[in-house]
């Protein structure tokens, strides 16, 4: 039995559905559809007749003179857009290699076809980061040298002209390349502790730091942003890949033994990756899809495609021979990328490896590419009579050719050309620089190739060594390169 107190006591009024009158008044028409209606009728006598294929919208309109480059097709497509778009650069291609061979005799039609091809191939050789420029010898014209108060660890020079290096104390110098004097610090930083590398965009925009405080410190136009976390370890090695890099993603390595990519847009990390046994010292790499790591005490390379998340494992390790002298590398400590195949790494035996991803083993190596420690440095057991080898602490090349740099301990930076089907190389020359090289770079900055170096008294992870009569500071110079005909 229903509750009397839910039952209403008003009875409800059928609807009328009949469609009877009302007794409520008609609604009002819009004001805007009884204005539409108006108009409407105004238009009906003149344009009864008209239909909308007839009528013509641009009526009144005065057309835009225009040239024959600069009219577009308003029915174009895309594969014709595209079409006109690379008939233009040609166009502004040809104009160029004509104006620079405006004054030579010769056949100019054929010319300017291997011209333009030889150019245009050359453009997309660098957009790719591919070895097209071949080098024979390097020697320095000109160099400088700044002193720091504590030991640099990291180097990046930006094409803005601006040099900036980390230190073992936590702070991030500028110097200006033209002069090295009066350097400014970075405001800012969340840095406690030793700053392991630095990094920094081509354009100057962003810089990146590593340190021992597990931050990956990010800087945007000379201002601090923020720490980035992630690692469980020390930052050790940071890079900023130079090409296809519009998204500005940054990788890093850590003594945890993993590798992360990092999206500066979003300030955060995009992907972790495994793999590695031991520490990871250093890391390379041109592009953000495609990155090389050394594997320290694990005594591996890994080659890693970032995208599809897949590691190339190349094994090091392997034993070297220098007249009755045998030496087993026990780690690898740094890495460089030459292209997207090709890469270089140095261990604690000396030994500089070139390696390929086709092959599993190195296809050449350097034994004590920078000598022996006769000094007795680095003989960590008393009784030891032979001189142990110097290992190599820092490697760098000049993008888009076969030019690369190592440095050591030995008071020299030596420079290495490999021959043209990239399977070996042989020194290209070499100068004078004391001290520990703990990173190096080298980049083209208009028609001039410079090289700047980080050198100090101690190495950069540790302080197994102390050179007392060794200076710390920044290092750069202008290298004069002769290329192979």
């Amino acid at each position: 039995m229903p509750d009397a107190f839910f039952q209403s006591q008003k009875k409800r009024k059928r609807p009328n559905r009949a469609g009877g009158s009302s007794s409520r008044p008609a609604p009002r028409k819009p004001r805007a559809a009884a204005r539409d209606e108006e108009l409407a009728s105004d238009d009906e006598a003149g344009a009864a007749n008209i239909e909308i294929d007839d009528m013509d919208f641009t009526a009144g309109r005065r057309p835009a003179a225009l040239d024959d480059d600069e009219f577009v097709d308003t029915n174009e497509t895309a594969a014709e857009k595209r079409v006109r778009l690379a008939r233009g650069y040609l166009d502004k291609v040809r104009q160029d290699i004509e104006e620079e061979h405006a004054e030579d005799d010769f056949d100019a039609a054929e010319i300017d076809k291997e011209l333009i091809a030889s150019r245009l191939r050359q453009e997309v050789d660098e957009a790719e980061g591919r070895i097209h420029r071949f080098v024979s010898s390097a020697e320095v014209t000109a160099s400088r040298f700044a002193s720091t108060q504590h030991v640099p660890t990291g180097v990046a020079m930006t094409a803005t002209g601006q040099v900036y290096v980390s230190t073992k104390n936590g702070s991030v110098l500028r110097f200006d390349r033209a002069t090295l004097k009066s350097p400014s610090r970075l405001p800012g930083g969340e840095h406690k502790g030793a700053i392991y590398a630095v990094a920094a965009s081509e354009d100057g925009k962003w810089v990146v730091t590593g340190g021992a405080d597990k931050l990956v410190g990010v800087w945007r136009d000379g201002e601090w942003v923020t720490g980035m976390r992630g690692h469980k370890d020390a930052v050790s090695s940071v890079v900023f890949p130079p090409l296809a890099n519009q998204s500005a993603h940054v990788l890093s390595a850590s003594l945890g033994r993993h590798l992360a990519l990092h999206s500066l847009s979003t300030l955060s990390a995009l992907d972790t990756f495994f793999g590695h046994q031991d520490a990871v010292p250093s890391v390379s790499a041109l592009k953000p899809t495609a990155a090389v790591t050394a594997g320290g005490r694990d005594r591996t390379c890994r080659w890693w495609k970032v995208e599809e998340e897949v590691q190339l494992v190349l094994r090091s390790g392997g034993k070297t021979r220098d007249g009755e002298r045998e030496y087993v590398e026990g780690s690898v400590d740094v890495v460089c990328a030459l292209d997207d195949s090709h890469f270089v790494s140095g261990g604690d035996t000396g030994t500089i490896c070139l390696w390929s991803t086709g092959k599993k083993k190195p296809i050449y190596s350097k034994v004590l590419a920078h000598g022996t420690d006769t000094d007795g440095h680095n003989s960590l057991v008393e009784s030891t009579k032979e001189p142990a080898p110097r290992w190599i602490t820092a490697l760098a090349a000049l993008r888009g050719t076969n030019l690369f740099a190592s440095g050591s301990w030995d008071g020299h930076v030596r420079l290495w050309a490999m021959d043209a089907e990239l399977r070996t190389f042989k020194p290209a020359g070499e100068f004078e620089l004391g001290g520990f090289v703990n990173a190096l770079q080298i980049l083209q900055l208009d028609d001039t190739i410079v090289l700047t170096a980080a050198v100090g008294r101690e190495p950069r992870l540790g302080r197994w060594i102390s050179l007392k009569k060794a200076r710390n500071g920044l290092f750069v110079a202008s290298l004069d390169i002769k290329s192979d005909v």
